[in-house]
């Protein structure tokens, strides 16, 4: 049986088709991860409930907490468990920024090498800081690629006043 060349190129074309549609949806992975402000909220109420089983699967090690580095889950751990004990919460949170984490956005921690170091070394192109300013003063959240539904947690500070 004689294929005509015209017939072929039509025979293969959704073909072609479907796999450079493949191609550009595979690409949207690649895009950095910033959280919408519904995520955040999302994130703010489950830190808000209690929910410590949720939080903690939700960060892990290592994790830094104002200018404290975490480096075993355990630590981290203990951390949300204990502030669950003395009833932390972040009080009425209005989002005032969601950004790339930058090269100087360490100093927002502490200025030390060490702080300058975990930044480097532990935060990737997904980790976004979030700028909550609530009753209490403002908090900075350090925020990644989802899991389970919430963006991961990788840090945060405050109140700050």
């Amino acid at each position: 049986m004689k294929i005509k060349p015209g017939k072929l190129r039509n025979r293969f074309w959704p073909s072609i088709a479907l796999v450079a549609l493949a191609l550009v949806l595979a690409s949207c992975a690649s895009v950095p991860y910033m959280p919408g402000e519904a995520k955040v909220q999302k994130t703010v109420a489950l830190i808000n409930s209690g929910g410590v089983p949720g939080i903690k699967g939700l960060s892990d090690a290592p994790f830094i907490f104002d200018a404290e580095i975490l480096l075993l889950q355990a630590e981290v751990a203990s951390l949300w468990d204990n502030l669950k004990a003395t009833g932390f919460g972040i009080g009425k949170a209005k989002i005032v920024s969601i950004s790339r984490i930058g090269d100087e956005s360490y100093r927002l921690f502490s200025p030390t090498a060490e702080v300058r170091a975990f930044f480097k070394k532990y935060l990737n192109r997904d980790s976004v800081l979030v700028t909550l300013d609530t009753s209490e003063g403002r908090y900075l959240v350090i925020l990644n690629r989802e899991v389970k539904g919430y963006p991961r947690i990788q840090g945060f500070k405050g109140p700050t006043k």
